[in-house]
């Protein structure tokens, strides 16, 4: 189990961070399944992400999109995926009944209240190699806080998140508010 940060000047900075994982995880497994959380907060992740394939074209005839929480995936309908790929269902139970529980990369957005993917059924998403857990805003500085003190031994999301063996929480100054500076410092990512 590893927890890391990543913490970025700007949310934009944080936004093309994520956008690139995604594209570099394509590159390297065209096969590849990915549970993206579409929440408001992740929109511009999104948009980033269809421009950078756009702009670095990958293989996406085998990958699998999955919606997490309620919304589309009509921003994925720009790229050459087949529709029969990009699942909408936005629950738990749509994951498991395409039998798709070996998820390579989940990105979740965390909410103020502690909330992330399917709220209460997080099963499924857990199980991915590598878990994303996005946080901009001053609004979240309270909750990423409570991520980085949750207990290994707890019970609950933020000790599930923290429990997870490969797990990234990105996220900007803003929401970095309530760590230590020297955690900060630590964190803190500046593109090459």
């Amino acid at each position: 189990m590893a927890m890391n940060f990543k913490i970025f000047e700007t949310k934009e900075l944080a936004d093309i961070f994520a956008a690139d994982l995604l594209r570099k995880q394509i590159h390297n497994n065209p096969e590849s399944i990915l549970a993206l959380d579409v929440n408001e907060d992740l929109s511009q992740v999104y948009e980033k992400f269809v421009g950078e394939v756009k702009n670095h074209p990958a293989d996406l005839s085998e990958v699998q999109l999955f919606a997490v929480g309620k919304g589309g995936m009509d921003v994925f309908k720009n790229l050459d995926i087949p529709s029969s790929q990009l699942n909408n269902g936005g629950t738990a139970d749509d994951l498991d009944d395409k039998g798709k529980k070996k998820v390579n990369v989940a990105i979740l957005n965390l909410n103020s209240n502690k909330k992330v993917g399917f709220n209460n059924d997080n099963e499924e998403l857990f199980k991915a190699k590598e878990l994303f857990i996005y946080a901009t805003g001053p609004d979240k500085s309270a909750v990423v806080r409570s991520l980085y003190d949750a207990n290994l031994e707890g019970n609950g999301t933020l000790s599930d998140i923290k429990k997870h063996r490969m797990v990234t929480v990105v996220i900007d100054k803003e929401a970095a508010a309530n760590l230590d500076q020297d955690i900060v410092e630590y964190y803190s990512y500046k593109f090459a």
